[in-house]
């Protein structure tokens, strides 16, 4: 794995420090360890796999030992290695952040996600666990323990399937996706793949929820409804026009911490297909280009594209 890392400023201090309060000494990131440094530091592992084995096999004949140490030592180096992958990719996910927060982050936190990462193997994995180490410093509590814990237990299989559903989540309120009928099989997304990920607790358990719009008797209405970095505007252009329903499925509050971490490119046919199920002779559905988000205001541009 690639370690040009720059190690300065607040970001990376501030990750260095979570990681040596952890482990109760100084950490030093692997993309800043000469040759000589790192032997030692993997010396350092293999001495406390050691005094670990030891302490444990005072009972243990004492041919027996010699073998438990030298597995408990592949286990701990391997632990070592998989905690400095993960730390590396958050390294680079925090590099170039102008501002961390002053919070400190949860030492329980720090505890449950290092006895997590060590065991990680998986380089697909890694990245998304170095990616919640980064925004976890960044800001914390922006992944709560369950999250954590329902990402350890995540399959390959279940992960990947996360991945598509991500492309076509929209957020309003919460991060939902469209979920009428038939309608996500053209892109790539079956009724089981749903099931799935409302099993692990990634959407949320339900049927009949819907996104509600509803017109005014004295006025337009007019809506909008995220998409990465897309606005779905519903207008209806006629006073005491029809009502929207938009039939959905919510991810849940460790869905949406997860969802987060993914680089989205909107699929512009996904959004002909909402708009084909919302418009109707009194309803126009248009979409425009996010140019920022401050808090709950959405700026976009005027130049708008009419579905």
């Amino acid at each position: 794995m690639d370690s040009l890392v720059k190690i300065e400023g607040k970001p990376i201090e501030k990750l260095i420090e979570v990681i040596s309060n952890e482990i109760g000494t100084l950490y030093r990131p692997r993309a800043i360890r000469k040759e000589a440094d790192a032997k030692a530091y993997e010396i350092k592992v293999i001495e406390k796999a050691k005094s670990e084995a030891n302490a444990d096999s005072r009972l243990i004949e004492a041919e027996n030992l010699d073998r438990i140490n030298e597995r408990l030592i592949a286990k701990e180096t391997a632990r070592q290695n998989n905690i400095d992958d993960v730390v590396e990719i958050a390294a680079r996910e925090i590099n170039d952040e102008p501002v961390v927060s002053d919070k400190p982050v949860n030492k329980d936190w720090a505890t449950r996600f290092f006895n997590i990462v060590q065991d990680v193997s998986d380089d697909e994995m890694k990245n998304l666990w170095g990616k919640i180490l980064a925004g976890e410093v960044k800001s914390p509590n922006s992944y709560s323990l369950r999250t954590l814990e329902l990402l350890r237990n995540l399959s390959k299989d279940e992960a990947d399937t996360f991945v598509r559903i991500a492309q076509i989540v929209l957020k309003e309120d919460d991060y939902f996706i469209f979920n009428n009928d038939g309608d996500l099989s053209k892109f790539g997304i079956t009724y089981s793949d749903i099931a799935k990920l409302t099993e692990i607790g990634l959407i949320q358990a339900g049927t009949f929820v819907q996104c509600e719009y509803k017109s005014k008797p004295d006025k337009d209405m007019k809506s909008g409804i995220i998409y990465n970095d897309k606005i779905v505007i519903i207008i209806n252009i006629k006073q005491g026009s029809k009502d929207v329903n938009i039939p959905i499925s919510v991810l849940t509050r460790a869905g949406s911490e997860l969802y987060k971490l993914f680089s989205v490119k909107p699929n512009i046919e996904y959004i002909k297909e909402l708009a084909s199920s919302i418009k109707n002779e009194t309803v126009s559905v248009e979409y425009a280009n996010i140019n920022y988000i401050n808090d709950d205001h959405v700026n976009y541009d005027h130049q708008t594209i009419k579905l």
